[in-house]
């Protein structure tokens, strides 16, 4: 990276400003995002903190950022791809989601029917063709279950039904 002219830090606090707007916009233009990964974003682009700061609170006030609508929608989408509670949870607080909010969320969006419903299609899928399932394959399927983030309890709850 070159260095800045003398006179461009003097221009600094008006150019960043509107460029940080700029660039926060055009990262959130693609795909939705968090206020932890859009300051994340414009740090790695070299802006200080207090521009950083100034541009999330200026996105939050227009409502360009709002992290429960973000999770929200996350955690449809992550329940269309057969992932758990576990691991939506996991990749949420990666993302910069509170652990009560992305509690909350999980436990009114991802119920235990909806759970086992989830497991049950992962198992006929995993075991579709076979007439006579094997303890190894069932602990292998039992494993990859776990694997996509489901608790031990509904997995064997469904286990138990099939």
């Amino acid at each position: 990276m070159r260095p800045m002219p003398k006179w461009a830090h003097a221009m600094r606090p008006y150019v960043k400003m509107t460029s940080a707007k700029d660039k926060a916009l055009a990262y959130l233009n693609r795909f939705a995002r968090t206020e932890k990964q859009v300051a994340q974003y414009l740090s790695r682009k070299g802006f200080p903190q207090e521009e950083i700061a100034q541009t999330i609170a200026y996105l939050r006030e227009h409502r360009f950022l709002n992290d429960d609508v973000f999770a929200e929608s996350y955690i449809q989408s992550r329940i269309r791809h057969c992932d758990g509670p576990f691991k939506i949870k996991q990749l949420l607080l990666q993302k910069g989601i509170s652990p009560d909010i992305a509690d909350h969320l999980l436990k009114q969006s991802y119920p235990d029917d909806l759970q086992q419903e989830k497991i049950a299609s992962l198992v006929k899928k995993r075991l579709k063709g076979t007439k006579r399932v094997s303890r190894i394959e069932r602990e292998r399927v039992f494993r990859f279950i776990a694997s996509r983030g489901f608790s031990r309890y509904v997995i064997i709850q469904v286990f138990n039904r099939l």
